[in-house]
């Protein structure tokens, strides 16, 4: 069976533009709307936003992969850059992530394969890979689990001598201007650069790096988008191998991956709304509790609010205080009465022993 880079429609990917008007008007809609609460929040709010989505696309990325991060070294390795803070060396892996987060986010330069083969050494830092910060020197075949036989292969990605022409046309295809709405030049460039697939391993991540980079050549993406692809990875897969046919017009049909996208897309906003909902809240808390709190008061609320809103709904008890306070039985009874005389938590249903305080925010 011919590959779609064997066919005279390679690499003209198409869609369908009336099928796709009513998603692709949502989710301009969704992200705009996002967009607009973040423009709404302070400089500091921003960047708490900013830093909570950095980390969360990070973690959701390389999860994607099967791969886990420490979700506090990436959090302080963002800190200190954006913060700009000195590093003698990127040498952590959890630097390296971290840069490669915040270097796909800026579109001040046109985007070349030195810059892409930098996100790949970036990406292994401290890792053995072959043909490392280069174009893979080997076949590569995509196939549906890692004891795949011959019938199981999904996708035969183009040789490694075509690999610098294909990358070169593509690049020329990202740096130009085809009057393509933002969303949908972000899905048709992961989805090329998907079916390139020229790095011997880390193609999705510097593939959804790639979809960071081109919504920051018109207006950063305001939210994680690959914490929504990890919620349903099969169909990310799916869609993937959808968009690789050749259409009636003689093009690639791309239509299918491209809804696909803008309905993770609005997905993806939704959440993000919610997000920047809560570090409102949550500082607008703090604002008006804050001055009546102790030290070891504000600690833990502090820690359960870093924690999310998935934390704070479970509440905050008697016994989880104390081990987050470091204090004494009776200490921490006479915090949580405090708290809850003056209405900054309240009881919740359990008691005795089980008794635990709902945050009031």
């Amino acid at each position: 069976m011919s590959q779609i880079w064997q066919t005279p429609a390679w690499p003209r990917f198409g869609y369908d533009h009336a099928g796709i008007e009513p998603d692709l008007a949502r989710a301009a809609e969704a992200v705009g709307e996002v967009t607009g609460l973040v423009h709404g929040l302070t400089s500091q709010e921003q960047e708490d936003l900013l830093l909570r989505q950095i980390v969360q696309e990070a973690m959701a990325s390389f999860g994607i992969e099967g791969v886990a991060l420490d979700a506090s070294e990436i959090e302080a390795s963002v800190v200190a850059s954006l913060r700009h803070r000195d590093r003698a060396a990127i040498s952590r892996r959890s630097d390296a992530v971290a840069e490669l987060m915040l270097t796909a986010r800026r579109a001040d330069q046109p985007l070349d394969s030195a810059r892409i083969l930098t996100w790949h050494r970036l990406l292994f830092t401290g890792m053995e890979v072959e043909d490392l910060g280069r174009w893979r020197r080997f076949e590569m075949e995509i196939v549906r689990s890692a004891t795949a036989g011959p019938g199981d292969v999904l996708y035969k990605a183009p040789p490694p001598d075509r690999l610098e022409a294909e990358m070169a046309q593509f690049l020329d295809w990202v740096n130009a201007d085809q009057g393509l709405p933002v969303a949908v030049k972000a899905a048709l460039a992961h989805l090329w650069f998907e079916s390139i697939h020229p790095l011997s391993d880390g193609n999705g991540r510097i593939g959804r790096a790639l979809i960071e980079h081109v919504f920051a050549r018109n207006r950063a993406l305001p939210f994680s988008l690959s914490r929504q692809v990890e919620r349903d990875k099969k169909a990310y897969y799916a869609a993937l191998q959808a968009g690789r046919r050749v259409g009636a017009t003689g093009t690639i049909d791309a239509t299918e991956f491209v809804l696909w996208f803008l309905r993770t897309l609005t997905r993806a906003a939704a959440s993000a709304r919610d997000e920047a909902g809560f570090i409102l809240r949550r500082n607008q808390f703090f604002l008006r509790y804050g001055p009546m709190l102790n030290d070891r008061q504000a600690h833990a609320l502090r820690l359960l609010f870093e924690q999310g809103p998935e934390r704070l709904a479970v509440g905050l008890s008697a016994k989880s205080y104390r081990k987050i306070t470091k204090t004494s039985p009776a200490t921490a009874t006479r915090d949580l009465r405090a708290l809850e005389a003056a209405g900054v938590v309240t009881r919740m249903e359990a008691g005795g022993r089980s008794t635990a305080y709902a945050i009031q925010f």
